[in-house]
């Protein structure tokens, strides 16, 4: 490796450390959180935009890619989500990143809560996409503060996340999600566009193997029948997985390449959502 290489390499590696909040908790760090809200408030979109760079999660191209990341998420809200929203619902919006899914879907909300493990993200979200009936919270927040909610849904978060964070997802879902809501999961399904296993990740001795499940952004792939029997096992009923590529289409974006998992909290049909199984709104 060249002497110009390896200075990259441990910069990154100094900006990830100084800007981490813990496992996978990307720019977690309580003084980013402190940055972002305390930034002039002309320069604070910037600021905002200059630290969602530094994290794997986000972009590096600031404008460019904040622009498609805003259209991308205005077709998921337009497509799948908002046509499942009852007047006045209440959304929760789980891994919200940034928050531009939330800001496509909360003028058809009557409430959205985005929730994300990362202060520093929840900062930036608030910076770039605050609106008057979106409340950013970490999940602990989340849990003290909200009443049961219609729809729930995460997009580009189930990949990241090792067997046993996904299974405490998909328990505290099971909890907000009021009986007869609507769950909604994106997920990557296992060897399609070289996503692989935990297991594999996990059965890979190499340096560079064990350095990206340590310090890098996990990407897991799962099948269609493990999500929908995680469902199953949390309380969820009519779970489906479908792929996207016959829902969706998105320019520049991965997600329609993937799958999307749909289940109900209860058995009975609740005015305001349909219940017809070919509908992505069960």
């Amino acid at each position: 490796m060249s002497m110009s290489k390896l200075a990259r390499v441990a910069s990154d590696v100094l900006v990830s450390r100084a800007t981490w909040g813990g496992s996978q908790n990307f720019l977690g760090a309580r003084w980013i959180e402190w940055a972002v809200d305390n930034a002039p408030e002309a320069a604070r979109e910037r600021v905002a935009l200059r630290f969602l760079s530094l994290s794997p999660h986000y972009f590096y191209d600031l404008t460019a890619e904040a622009a498609r990341n805003r259209r991308s998420r205005q077709i998921l809200a337009d497509e799948l989500i908002v046509p499942c929203l009852a007047p006045g619902a209440r959304v929760l919006d789980y891994g919200c990143g940034a928050g531009y899914l939330a800001a496509a879907v909360a003028p058809l909300a009557g409430q959205v809560h985005a929730v994300d493990i990362s202060r520093g993200v929840l900062a930036c979200a608030r910076a770039l996409n605050g609106l008057p009936n979106i409340s950013y919270q970490t999940p602990e927040e989340f849990r003290a503060a909200a009443d049961p909610v219609d729809v729930a849904y995460s997009f580009a978060v189930v990949q990241h996340l090792r067997t046993d964070a996904l299974a405490a997802l998909v328990g505290l879902l099971s909890e907000a999600v009021r009986p007869g809501g609507l769950l909604m999961l994106h997920f990557a399904v296992a060897g399609e566009h070289g996503y692989r296993t935990e297991g594999q990740w996990l059965s890979d001795d190499s340096l560079a193997g064990r350095a990206k499940l340590r310090y890098g952004l996990n990407c897991f792939g799962r099948s269609a029948a493990e999500m929908v029997n995680l469902a199953t096992r949390s309380g969820f009923t009519d779970a489906v997985a479908r792929p996207l590529s016959g829902l969706i289409t998105i320019p520049g974006d991965d997600i329609p390449n993937q799958h999307l998992l749909t289940a109900r909290r209860a058995f009975a049909a609740v005015p305001g959502i349909a219940t017809v199984t070919e509908s992505i709104c069960l």
